[in-house]
């Protein structure tokens, strides 16, 4: 094992992408003592620094689907971001959980990460660790024995020891090849934009039924939209409505009782039926009825999406409290759940239930519930299931063709889900340069593969130590990758195998096991705040 001294070079690490992740992942590094100090360089070409696509400036319409109380960017420290809203004089946070004015718009949130990023860069910095930004887009990544050099877009080549991909989501994918086609709009956002082009008498149909086709359609009614809006996808799955908040205490399903139920099996891994006796256990233990959340998640496919959209609003303070367990249990336990998992019962999962789990774990705000449910009783609002084709018109507007029948249409918004390979266009180039040197591979369910506990890159057999992904870029290994604790937790892992890489050298990292799932303890220490 190799020993590191404070005379160690500087550490150069590189962000490739200065969103949400840059953010937690500065906020992390600047309370963390860095062995020799060093740097760090963020490259972000788009005009969205530090807030990313999802928290750009947009409509007050677009609110976070996260309660307040979980969207901290600071690991450790759960309410930074309530502190924040205080401390600026803003409303969201308070009052009635289910009243308009709880959840903050995203934009709000994207202001928050600004001030974070502010700060953490001044901490760096005068803790002698400045940090570069570059606004060109790094098109390529190679290894050249212990470093990482990264050419951008202007040609320059950058060399690093460390490098974390931090690239984002894609865009919606133009599954009908509608693009260019006057009326229609292949990105809903910046959603301001998009609905001040809309007449407000147009018939409208939005693709898709997830998060952002609910942002679409709250968005048109904010903005005056008068005519019908159409929601339409292949499932017509609409995300759950956010039930208010428990905090239990979980005992049961935890990450620990998952990782010692797989260290009791022969491969090291968990079966299905076991995750969910954990998890009924859990539920039984707080009171809840473990066969009601079962009814919940397969209520999908056998439950109209509007039916379905109002049983759950108005459910909102069920006497059950088990979908409110599941809603703060499975996001701490089921990144580790999944990554436990036999191979067999994941792609079970992905076959089966993937809407459902999707729909469960990513739910909408209430306010935002409510307002397509007044739509609905407007006549203003229908949502169709079975969508299988889209095409235009001779003359000006669309086909549509779904289960529901044919219909035609003024406009179109796209707002169906990222493309299932994850990778934005403009980072195309810089993944694809990964897998072509060998550093990662792609995993066939989305992004990179990934160690789960480390999420340093997989290649070749191996975890690259000095290489990471975070965010979606992890999504096929890792499942559970949006929302604010997701990236956190993430970022927490990346800086911990950062500081053991440094610690104890890379023969206690650079293995070609990147199948182990347990976290590793690291000789970490954090600064005080």
């Amino acid at each position: 094992m190799n020993t590191h001294t404070s005379d160690r070079p500087p550490t150069r690490i590189a962000l490739v992408g200065g969103g949400a992740a840059a953010v937690c992942l500065l906020d992390r590094l600047a309370r963390t003592p860095a062995p020799g100090g060093g740097s760090i360089t963020v490259f972000e070409p788009s005009g969205n620094l530090w807030r990313g696509r999802a928290y750009q400036h947009d409509t007050d319409a677009v609110l976070a689907n996260i309660i307040p109380a979980e969207m901290s960017a600071r690991a450790g420290d759960p309410d930074d971001f309530l502190r924040w809203l205080r401390e600026s004089e803003l409303p969201y946070g308070q009052g009635d959980y289910a009243a308009d004015g709880h959840f903050p718009p995203r934009r709000v949130f994207g202001g928050y990460l600004e001030r974070t990023a502010e700060n953490a860069i001044a901490t760096l910095s005068l803790g002698g660790r400045p940090v570069d930004l570059v606004r060109d887009a790094v098109v390529a990544a190679r290894e050249a024995g212990d470093e990482v050099v990264l050419t951008t877009s202007d040609g320059r080549r950058h060399t690093f020891d460390y490098v974390v991909c931090a690239v984002g989501a894609g865009r919606p994918a133009d599954h009908y090849e509608l693009g260019g086609i006057p009326g229609y709009f292949g990105d809903p956002y910046p959603l301001r934009d998009t609905v001040a082009a809309v007449p407000r008498t147009a018939d409208v149909t939005v693709l898709g039924t997830g998060l952002a086709a609910v942002d679409a359609v709250v968005s048109l009614a904010a903005h005056g939209h008068r005519g019908r809006i159409t929601m339409a996808s292949r499932n017509g799955a609409l995300p759950a409505v956010r039930q208010r908040p428990v905090f239990p205490e979980v005992r049961r399903f935890t990450p620990a009782a998952l990782h010692a139920a797989a260290a009791r099996t022969a491969d090291g891994r968990i079966a299905l039926g076991d995750v969910l006796d954990l998890l009924a256990a859990e539920l039984a233990a707080h009171g809840a009825d473990p066969s009601l959340v079962l009814a919940e998640l397969f209520s999908l496919a056998g439950e109209a999406p509007i039916d379905r959209l109002r049983r759950q609003y108005a459910d909102i303070d069920a006497a059950d409290p088990g979908m409110r367990i599941m809603q703060h249990a499975v996001p701490e336990s089921g990144p580790d759940a999944w990554t436990l998992m036999r191979s067999e019962d994941q792609e079970f999962i992905r076959e089966n239930h993937y809407r459902a789990v999707m729909s469960l774990c990513c739910p909408m705000p209430p306010a935002n519930a409510r307002k397509l449910l007044a739509l609905h009783e407007e006549g203003r609002l229908r949502v169709l299931s079975g969508l299988w084709n889209v095409k235009p018109l001779a003359r000006d507007g669309f086909h549509v063709a779904a289960d529901g029948g044919e219909y035609e249409s003024d406009v179109v918004v796209n707002a169906v889900s990222a493309p299932s390979h994850r990778v934005p266009a403009q980072a195309r180039p810089f993944v694809d340069s990964l897998v072509e040197d060998g550093i990662g591979e792609y995993h066939p369910h989305g992004g990179l593969h990934v160690e789960p506990s480390t999420s340093r890159a997989v290649g070749a057999g191996r975890a690259h130590r000095r290489m990471h992904a975070i965010g979606d870029m992890g999504a096929g290994t890792l499942f559970f990758t949006s929302g604010m604790p997701s990236v956190l937790e993430r970022a927490d892992d990346i800086v911990r195998a950062l500081v053991e890489d440094l610690t104890t050298g890379p023969d206690a990292t650079d293995h070609p096991d990147a199948t182990d799932h347990a976290a590793v303890p690291t000789p970490f220490q954090e600064q005080p705040a």
